[in-house]
């Protein structure tokens, strides 16, 4: 017994699956390896233990009292072993894996800490690196320098598909907190808006015309005064802070940051505005794009992040109301 530490785990599992099956030979097939192999581990175990643990018969084997005594303990042991090797393996692997997922930075704000406590609570371990969305994120994706994209527009090719998700339809206003417009009597409108210099906040991969006020004074003949195109919540929240600058948010998140951390104030505009700023714009229509084939996304991703998007996105302006920072 005392020679049991020079017992490697495959002869361990040898001895505990003849013990089972009293066969040689399907021994030998359940591990994938020639009948000599599984003679050569009997014949080491019988060595470390000097004793005898088999009875060769006519039909297969029979296990001396010594075998049926240790059995137990093997099988334990094996069961053990094979547990701690688990974990350790997907320890070393999860330790090692690494999500990239490409994002317009407005709808970014807490989507690595979402998708950190989703996983935390699966206990899996993954390392998430948040980047911005570019003009060639449909290259990134097939040269899997990224994992998953959400994009505002769909990308549907032999390589790449991509799912619709939700379309924000609603705005709120947002300006500071000492600006007129959240003062007066009358409700804030499109023709309001447009007498005071604006900020485009715009999520779209390098295409600011998207902007809904920017195409509604287009298409009106209007004159719009557009003093800054910005995509970073840092870059509009010192903006709107030193100026009477307004500006145009689809995001639940992207609002409550800039009340809470700055000295702003938010407004939601009534159906009938959004309507009207819809008619050209259309919303913001957002997807996860992907490649077709291939990946090693785990299978609760992309639902987390629709689910993620789903309920940052503002829709249908929901009777919101003044809000101050």
């Amino acid at each position: 017994m005392s020679k049991i530490n020079t017992n490697t785990l495959f002869n361990i599992k040898v001895f505990v699956l003849l013990f089972d099956t009293l066969n040689a030979t399907e021994v030998a097939q359940q591990l994938g390896v020639a009948s000599s192999k599984v003679s050569r581990s009997l014949k080491a175990l019988r060595h470390s233990f000097d004793e005898p643990l088999f009875v060769r018969r006519q039909h297969g084997f029979e296990h001396t009292p010594f075998a049926q005594s240790i059995y137990p303990h093997l099988k334990q042991m094996l069961a053990l072993s094979e547990a701690s090797l688990s974990c350790a393996s997907k320890d070393t692997e999860q330790s090692h894996s690494e999500l990239t997922i490409a994002c317009p930075p407005p709808i970014s704000l807490n989507l690595l800490s979402y998708l950190q406590d989703k996983a935390s609570q699966l206990k899996q371990r993954y390392t998430f690196n948040i980047k911005p969305c570019s003009n060639d994120i449909d290259k990134l994706l097939i040269r899997q320098n990224v994992d998953l994209a959400i994009t505002l527009r769909a990308f549907n090719s032999e390589r790449l598909s991509s799912d619709f998700v939700a379309r924000a339809d609603a705005y709120v206003l947002v300006g500071n907190q000492q600006h007129p417009i959240f003062y007066h009597e009358a409700r804030a409108d499109i023709e309001a808006m447009l007498q005071y210099p604006y900020i485009s906040f715009n999520g779209h991969e390098l295409e600011q015309e998207h902007d809904p006020l920017t195409l509604y004074a287009l298409d009106h003949g209007l004159p719009i005064n557009l003093v800054a195109k910005v995509c970073l919540l840092s870059d509009l929240m010192i903006q709107l802070e030193r100026s009477d600058a307004l500006t145009l948010i689809c995001y639940r998140d992207a609002v409550a940051f800039l009340c809470a951390k700055a000295n702003l104030s938010a407004l939601a505009l009534p159906e009938d505005q959004n309507r009207l700023l819809n008619r050209r714009a259309d919303g913001h229509r957002h997807y996860l794009t992907k490649l077709r084939e291939g990946g090693n996304r785990p299978p609760w991703l992309e639902q987390e992040i629709a689910s993620y998007i789903q309920g940052n996105v503002i829709l249908n302006c929901e009777g919101a109301g003044y809000a101050k920072g």
